[in-house]
């Protein structure tokens, strides 16, 4: 093997395994982030494994592009921000397409664009990545210096393997979440116009937190012909606090009670 292929298969293994480093980084504070408002383990990952890729492609995209004022703080933050800002708003625009589902949604923070990506988000992620570029990479560039010496291309390429698994299984589930969370959202829509209508009593169960979920438990049989979710599909359900489905009006989070609700019941009657 000449020395110009060794140099470009170097190359490659570092940069596949900063992407990867980057991706479990932006991981763990993530999640840390949701559990710990939620008070509870949350993986709000969009793929099941411990990496999230928005936070691999855009530190990578800092490392290999703003290379050159990387000494200039002034002009590293300013780079970050826009650079950052534009790889969050391209990848909610595609997501949004792809899914028919808005993932996160700033329309409640100021200066904000399309609710897609805003100003005080944009100036948050500039200073976050001048502390991972001065401060956390000298660590991440040693750890991923001592597994390209070790393995070599081998560890690129397993990790590639297994993020290409994670993608094709979590793409096969979200594709066909569509279909079945507009069903069980329309049948939650339904109960709850049937309660609306109803007796006072029914209508009262619906003022209460859940109520249809009430009745759905008292009745079961209503149940029967909903199709059931994967626990992917509950997760996300569940890991995105501010997703919006486009394909039905229902909120994410009564359509995973109810899925959940349903996973109990068919398991029990197993």
């Amino acid at each position: 093997m000449n020395t110009q292929t060794l140099l470009i298969e170097q190359q490659f293994t570092l940069w596949v395994l900063y992407f990867f480093a980057y991706a479990f980084v932006g991981w763990v504070w993530e999640s840390g982030y949701v559990s710990f408002k939620k008070r509870q383990w949350v993986n709000s990952g969009f793929l099941n494994g411990p990496v999230i890729p928005v936070y691999g492609f855009s530190i990578t995209a800092v490392l290999a592009l703003l290379r050159p004022v990387e000494d200039n703080l002034l002009w590293l933050y300013l780079g970050s921000a826009v650079l950052i800002t534009i790889i969050e708003y391209v990848t909610s625009w595609l997501m949004e397409k792809l899914f028919h589902a808005r993932w996160w949604d700033y329309s409640n923070i100021p200066l904000n664009f399309q609710g897609r990506v805003a100003l005080p988000i944009s100036a948050f992620w500039g200073i976050g990545v001048v502390f991972v570029v001065k401060v956390v990479h000298p660590f991440v560039a040693r750890f991923v210096t001592h597994l390209d010496v070790k393995y070599g291309i081998f560890a690129a390429i397993l990790f590639l393997v297994l993020f290409m698994f994670d993608f094709g299984f979590t793409l096969a589930n979200v594709l066909a979440m569509g279909a079945a969370t507009k069903r069980i959202g329309d049948a939650i829509d339904q109960k709850k116009q049937e309660l609306r209508t109803s007796v006072d009593t029914a209508a009262a169960k619906l003022e209460k937190e859940h109520g249809w979920l009430e009745d759905y438990r008292q009745h079961q049989a209503d149940m029967a012909k909903l199709p059931s979710l994967s626990w992917v599909q509950r997760r996300l359900l569940n890991s995105f606090p501010h997703l919006q489905l486009h394909d039905t009006k229902t909120p994410p989070k009564d359509i995973a009670d109810l899925a959940e609700l349903l996973k109990r019941r068919r398991k029990q009657g197993n």
